[in-house]
């Protein structure tokens, strides 16, 4: 008798899980297998071309008439988060959209530094405060500076420990433009 509740206990257990486990795959959208496609459509002028995967970026091709690649977003790695903006050049106050947490967001125009050193040789684009203790912010001079090539350029940089863009999610309808 022992054996036949133990083993009903075990159908049903195992039952239930099988069943959780089919319903949780069935509404999980995660993909388990590296996928790749490319969509074309050609129109007299312009052929689009969109091409997606599982790695970190879905970009938007347009051939112009005159051949040319232009994108249309990029997915670019800011501060630990994923973001798509229109132009690979970060400006002061361009809109982005942070695709982690879902929202807009504007460049603020300034960086801020974690170093052991104080930074130095970038006065001519930055004016440098020193916020703490071996932190510093770099605030751009020019509003057409690129912030996101100094952003890898310092992150790349083995005397930053911790570089990162500021950017301001405050509530705005400019933001939902990017």
């Amino acid at each position: 008798m022992k054996k036949i509740i133990i083993v009903a206990l075990f159908i049903t257990l195992n039952g239930c899980s099988a069943d959780e486990a089919v319903k949780s795959s069935g509404n999980d959208n995660t993909i388990l297998t590296p996928v790749s496609a490319t969509l074309t459509v050609d129109d007299k002028n312009k052929s689009k071309e969109s091409v997606v995967n599982n790695s970190d970026s879905m970009d938007m091709n347009f051939n112009n008439a005159n051949g040319d690649i232009e994108s249309s977003t990029y997915t670019i790695h800011l501060n630990k988060n994923k973001f798509t903006t229109k132009s690979k050049v970060l400006k002061l106050n361009q809109s982005i959209y942070n695709l982690d947490i879902n929202n807009f967001g504007k460049v603020k125009g300034s960086l801020v530094v974690i170093s052991i050193v104080e930074p130095k040789g970038f006065q001519q684009d930055f004016d440098i405060k020193k916020l703490a203790d071996k932190t510093y912010q770099l605030t751009v001079k020019s509003a057409e500076l690129d912030l996101y090539y100094w952003y890898k350029k310092l992150s790349s940089d083995p005397a930053y420990s911790t570089v990162e863009l500021e950017i301001d999610y405050s509530p705005s309808t400019e933001l939902k433009t990017h």
